[in-house]
């Protein structure tokens, strides 16, 4: 028969164990978050970036081909790996929230 210390320090043990696995979580959901919120910096920037270049090219008024320029195509190639990594990034962390049951998805915009 456990006396009522043992059954409060059971308690207290079951409680602490709870909380860390919380706590595990919920820093898995804030990396993942941050993770995608770093990637979609980093895309508005190559997108402001892209959008430079062609400010320049149109305004030079040179005739050359900015569509064909090597730096907007890297700037694009940048841009397409970045929107892959974003929807790699947003189905992980779906996957993290249906692992706990949760049902929100991630915004995409």
């Amino acid at each position: 028969m456990d006396s009522l210390w043992d059954k409060i320090k059971r308690s207290v043990i079951d409680s602490a164990n709870v909380a860390a696995e919380k706590a595990e979580y919920l820093g898995k959901i804030g990396r993942a978050r941050l993770d995608i919120a770093k990637t979609r910096h980093a895309i508005r920037d190559r997108f402001a970036d892209l959008g430079g270049l062609v400010y320049e090219g149109l305004k030079s008024d040179d005739g050359s081909d900015i569509a064909g320029s090597d730096e907007v195509k890297g700037l694009v190639s940048v841009i397409s790996d970045l929107e892959q990594e974003l929807g790699r990034r947003e189905e992980a962390l779906n996957a993290l929230r249906e692992e706990a049951g949760e049902a929100e998805e991630v915004d995409t915009e």
